[in-house]
């Protein structure tokens, strides 16, 4: 699993270089001019879409891999601002793992706090308090 992890790293940062773009488009003008050489041929085709289909698979790997690992270290950055933060709430730190349902009452919740966080603006106040999370959801786990 570390050796794909690695390959994965390597491969997504050598694949956004603008020289990977540069290869893939030599790529495909070597590919048009085979294929007049071939005169496009069944065999020609089934050799390039086969080719291009093992490509895109393992392309979608890896940048599905790639992205999860943003993910994960931008959620553990997010979540240490939390932590370190005095006012913010901790329980914010998980709130990944709730159900689409208590999200959906969390983020009405900050909705209208917003709302009201205008309004105090507009009246020079200025109002930073928010609610506990388990004050909004029911249940805290799904």
């Amino acid at each position: 699993m570390e050796r794909f992890s690695t390959v994965a790293k390597w491969f997504s940062t050598k694949s956004a270089h603008p020289l990977a773009c540069f290869l893939a488009f030599l790529i495909v003008l070597i590919w048009l001019l085979f294929g007049f050489s071939f005169h496009f041929n069944d065999t020609w085709q089934l050799v390039i879409n086969t080719i291009s289909s093992v490509i895109s698979i393992v392309m979608l790997f890896i940048i599905q891999n790639s992205q999860s690992r943003h993910t994960i270290a931008i959620q553990l950055k997010l979540d240490e601002i939390i932590r370190a933060t005095k006012g913010a709430h901790n329980e914010m730190m998980d709130i990944e793992k709730l159900t689409d349902e208590n999200m959906a009452k969390i983020q009405k919740r900050y909705g209208i706090l917003a709302e009201k966080t205008k309004e105090d603006i507009k009246e020079g106040r200025i109002d930073t308090n928010t609610p506990e999370i388990s004050k909004i959801v029911d249940n805290r786990r799904p």
